[in-house]
């Protein structure tokens, strides 16, 4: 039997009763026919499975699933193209976003997600510029890119419990 996370159910049907309206996914499947990741990957993503299971409070049987395959959650690049289309209006996206910081707390993420964190702190975005780019940017007149506030960036990392993830992982790891 499937067990229910009542807060997890709590925080999506916040999300979908927001405002002054009522948001109820049909399953009509716009969401999946519109995402271009599940285009690509088929049923490897589906964001139509991951409003239903967590409206559900399933978070156990999404979390299996993601630790089958962590693209099923990760896969999602917040387009938010899912969000424009829904007839119903429900904010898919945040909800992913509920998903990915449950998957987080419960220390449910794939390899790559806390070593882009990293990558992150220490740079203060995901890909860093080269200095060959640099080098282009300058060539073409366009100027350097601004300066990243790396500190401010640790800071909220800190703040929100991220660098606690990463610190888990390569105490994890080591």
């Amino acid at each position: 039997m499937v067990k229910a996370d009542l807060n997890l159910k709590r925080a999506v049907l916040d999300l979908m009763m927001g405002g002054d309206k009522l948001s109820y996914c049909m399953q009509c499947g716009v969401c999946n026919d519109v995402c271009p990741i599940s285009q690509q990957h088929g049923s490897r993503y589906n964001p139509r499975d991951l409003v239903l299971f967590s409206a559900l409070g399933y978070k156990e049987a999404l979390f299996a699933a993601v630790g089958r395959d962590p693209f099923a959650l990760w896969g999602c690049t917040a387009c938010e193209t899912c969000d424009e289309m829904c007839p119903a209006e429900i904010p898919i996206t945040e909800i992913i976003c509920v998903l990915k910081n449950a998957a987080c707390a419960a220390g449910a993420t794939p390899e790559f997600y806390p070593q882009s964190c990293r990558t992150i702190r220490d740079n203060g975005m995901a890909i860093p510029v080269q200095p060959a780019i640099n080098k282009r940017r300058e060539k073409l007149g366009i100027g350097l890119p601004p300066a990243i506030p790396v500190d401010e960036v640790k800071a909220i990392m800190a703040a929100t419990g991220i660098e606690n993830t990463i610190k888990e992982k390569e105490e994890g790891s080591a």
